[in-house]
């Protein structure tokens, strides 16, 4: 086997579990396995300490198993008292992390959180983080290396591999907030919170629903060029062919993932671009096989949802209802406390009611049910 058929595997699933949860225990397999180490810890997190952080998305594998014990002992019993989560955050993102480093010798002695690393084969592990959308976290941790310590090798893969687990991460948050994950390839087509375009193995776009349609239409900084996506910024252009080459290379080798922004002359915020290969071409439309997904974002696209019909719809009090709608906008405990001038803890006060009234323990659970009431007209006004 060629050495870069374990890279180019991780690579594969990792792109087909972005579309396909059913593929994610697979996918960290196989990460865990190319990195060398005995398992791994992907979260989203949104907030700046871990007294207002909202976790979006936990996934813990040890040891070829997902370990959903352990995401709730962890965040239930250390995630609030764990020193190492504000010193990952202030670091630079991309920079590795050893976590020994990140405790002190006296934490070492006395943390409950270090110490459970024991028990999770992750105290001589390694972290980075890098920034996610709307001012969110993306966290990687790397359970102990299979070695003695780490190699240089492995220090190597982890790099190169880190913007394509970021982009997973962040990937699937973008389409859960969609209500697209699981979603065939003509069903994200229905989407009317994400701009989809298909393109065929050339990188001619094949279709795309109407949300993209209408990005593309307005000319303002991404547009349709003879069948081609083109950039209207000669360097985003550039930036732009070079991903979709990437994903879309020729005889048959892996494709990589990728994104940018995209410039609006009408609009103060970028659009964000994310290019993902689909694996095998599949023939989705009209027989034209897809062999590549382009996801258009609007960051600046609000959520207009009525409050009065989120409190009637999940049994809320009209104070639990503007926090939930604020929660699931992406806003944070300190921002929703700063909005509605109140104290941070009487936000997280109202939080964890609306958690416990709906029988969730997280932030992605709520996102999924306040935004299934956007398209809903409030039959009252």
């Amino acid at each position: 086997m060629r050495a870069q058929d374990p890279l180019n595997r991780t690579l594969a699933l990792l792109h087909e579990a972005t579309l396909d949860d059913t593929r994610s225990f697979d996918a960290a397999c196989q990460l865990n396995e190319t990195c060398g180490t005995r398992g791994s810890v992907l979260l989203l997190l949104d907030g700046c300490s871990p007294a207002d952080m909202e976790v979006s998305f936990a996934r813990f594998w040890l040891n070829g198993q997902r370990r959903e014990d352990w995401e709730r002992k962890y965040f239930e019993d250390y995630f609030p008292w764990d020193p190492r989560v504000p010193r990952v955050l202030r670091q630079p993102g991309g920079e590795l992390l050893h976590t020994p480093d990140l405790y002190t010798e006296r934490e070492k002695r006395n943390s409950p959180a270090y110490e459970a690393l024991l028990d999770t084969e992750a105290q001589n592990g390694l972290h980075v983080r890098q920034a996610g959308p709307s001012g969110s976290h993306v966290a990687w941790i790397l359970a102990d290396s299979l070695e003695e310590d780490w190699t240089s090798a492995q220090v190597r893969l982890i790099h190169h591999l880190q913007p394509h687990v970021f982009r997973y991460v962040s990937m699937r948050q973008q389409l859960a907030e969609a209500r697209a994950l699981g979603t065939s390839l003509s069903g994200l087509l229905d989407s009317t919170r994400l701009g989809v375009i298909q393109l065929d193995q050339r990188g001619r776009i094949v279709t795309a629903n109407d949300r993209a349609l209408t990005f593309l239409k307005e000319g303002a900084g991404l547009g349709d060029e003879g069948g081609f996506l083109r950039a209207s910024l000669p360097m985003e252009n550039s930036e732009l062919s070079r991903l979709l080459a990437n994903a879309l290379p020729p005889f048959g080798a892996q494709g990589r993932a990728g994104s940018m922004l995209i410039t609006r002359s009408l609009a103060p915020t970028p659009l964000v671009i994310h290019i993902n290969p689909v694996g095998e071409p599949h023939p989705e439309w009209h027989g034209r096989q897809v062999a590549a997904l382009v996801l258009v974002v609007d960051p600046a696209r609000r959520s207009r949802i009525d409050p009065k019909l989120v409190a009637a719809a999940l049994g809320l009090t009209p104070m639990e209802s503007e926090v939930a709608v604020e929660l699931a906008a992406g806003h944070t405990i300190r921002d929703i406390a700063r909005s509605k001038g109140r104290s941070e803890g009487t936000v997280r006060a109202h939080a964890k009611r609306i958690f416990r009234k709906q029988g969730i323990s997280r932030q992605g659970d709520l996102v999924l049910r306040v935004m299934t009431l956007e398209d809903i007209p409030d039959s009252r006004d």
